[in-house]
């Protein structure tokens, strides 16, 4: 049998820790190829430690909005490991494949990475030619060659278990009680903001593109990781949870019985069921996010393409409340064609059905997703303006130019205050017209305190975390199925 090669990762902080990577860890270990990761910000001297990994392949995570430090990782790389092979996958690789074309990188994983990348190893542990293999883009003579899209793993169970001591190589991520899971890929959505759509139309004829693992490997996999590991708090990062209303009824007694922790999820309003949401009661979940979006229903349906009504909105609050479970609520800002009023309505219906707790984002058209391509079409983005893009999603700034741009911004900040204290309304309806600059700094904080209490993060393991991670701006969009 071929030895297997020495697989490095690089990436640039821990808190874009990527279950993904994990996977494909899992995948390359379990065909005897060792992994390693390399975190940039935590390596004082991270030349010196990939001259010392030696890696025969490095793997560099490239997201949207995080190319630039994949560009500058993959070009260290090239420095310090001259003879090994660099490749490049994720979001932003899968949507633009010319990164081949560059000096640093030798192929560009499009899509799911586990078998492009495994073949790949194989190749070099056998001393053969990899230019073959499905999935992959590489540069020859200054052509970009894109090899035929190999079929995704249909069966997640099949796959190894996640290599999590990936990460946890470090203390600070090992010993952090809260810890993400993931149990599906894809979604059943369409909506413009997301990869989804995008990732849907990559998919070879006759796969699926939502898979799911069953509710025995799920628990399995926690159940496995909490018996090496601390383990305090579960978030199950799948884009839906609640999609099977059977799977919800298979799992919940499981969980119970094995794991008995509380966990957080995501849902949709359309799976907000009945049925659904007694399955997580009876699990133990704590808390279940929403995508409400926006309160304007002209808004959510026609440019973001969520079809649900207000109406939907209150009947899946009431449900998932009325369950004794914390309702999250995810919200966007600054939508093209939005109004401040349209943004108050947003607020008040966040007043309305009790959210505990409010995500906000400017709305900000990701590359490569519909979003992005609609603008363009309807004039509201200019498509060669992708840096300042790109600029907006990683500062938190509002995508789309609009005469209220200043109050967006400082609404962003003050929209939580808005929702949880409506006596506030009028003084905040007048103080986000004004140059608040440092007088929101407080308010900055209280985004991070509202996210320790989303997560029941101790202080003493939240500070721990967070400051080795710092700004939580440096998280790129790493995405659950892509490494």
């Amino acid at each position: 049998m071929t030895a297997g090669v020495p697989v490095l990762f690089l990436q640039d902080n821990a808190i874009n820790e990527s279950l993904a990577l994990c996977d494909l860890a899992g995948v390359l270990e379990a065909a005897g190829h060792p992994t390693l990761l390399l975190l940039e910000d935590e390596e004082p001297d991270l030349a010196g430690a990939i001259r010392q990994a030696d890696p025969a392949l490095v793997v560099v995570p490239s997201g949207v909005g995080g190319h630039e430090t994949a560009r500058r990782l993959a070009a260290a790389a090239r420095a310090h490991a001259p003879g090994a092979t660099i490749v490049m996958g994720g979001t932003h690789a899968t949507f633009d494949p010319t990164e081949a074309l560059r000096p640093e990188v030798d192929a560009v994983v499009v899509g799911e990475a586990e078998r492009p990348v495994a073949a790949l190893a194989a190749h070099l542990s056998a001393g053969t030619d990899w230019r073959g293999v499905g999935s992959l883009a590489w540069d020859d003579g200054g052509q970009l060659v894109q090899n035929p899209l190999l079929a995704p793993i249909e069966d997640l169970d099949a796959l190894p278990h996640p290599h999590r001591d990936l990460y946890y190589r470090y203390p600070f991520i090992r010993r952090f009680g809260w810890k993400k899971f993931n149990t599906s890929r894809g979604c059943v959505h369409s909506c413009t903001f997301c990869w989804n759509p995008s990732l849907r139309r990559l998919m070879p004829d006759g796969v699926s593109f939502t898979r799911r693992k069953s509710p025995e490997r799920a628990v399995d996999e926690v159940v496995a990781l909490r018996a090496r590991h601390p383990l305090t708090s579960v978030h199950f990062a799948d884009d839906l949870f609640t999609v099977g209303v059977g799977w919800l009824e298979r799992f919940a007694p499981l969980w119970r019985a094995r794991v008995g922790l509380p966990f957080t999820c995501s849902s949709s309003i359309e799976l907000v069921t009945e049925r659904s949401v007694a399955a997580l009661a009876a699990a133990g979940c704590r808390g279940v996010a929403i995508g409400l979006e926006t309160g304007n229903e002209r808004i959510r349906s026609r440019i973001l393409k969520k079809t649900v009504t207000n109406d939907d909105v209150r009947r899946s609050a009431a449900l998932i409340k009325g369950h004794g479970m914390e309702l999250t609520t995810y919200n966007m800002l600054a939508c093209p064609g939005e109004t401040l009023d349209d943004a108050w309505s947003t607020v008040r219906l966040n007043q309305e059905i009790g959210a505990d707790f409010c995500r906000v984002t400017l709305a900000v058209p990701i590359p490569h997703t519909d979003f992005e391509r609609e603008a363009i079409a309807a004039g509201h983005l200019d498509p060669a303006d992708l840096d300042a893009r790109v600029d907006a999603l990683n500062t938190g700034r509002a995508g789309f130019r609009s005469v209220d741009s200043r109050a967006f911004s400082n609404l962003f900040y003050l929209f939580r205050v808005a929702v949880h204290h409506p006596r506030l309304l009028p003084a905040i309806r007048r103080a986000v017209h004004l140059p608040l600059g440092r007088a929101l700094t407080p308010f900055k904080l209280a985004m991070a305190l509202e996210e320790r209490r989303i997560n029941r993060l101790g202080w003493v393991d939240g500070a721990r975390y967070f400051r080795h991670v710092g700004d939580p701006r440096k998280r790129t969009t790493n995405y659950v199925t892509l490494m």
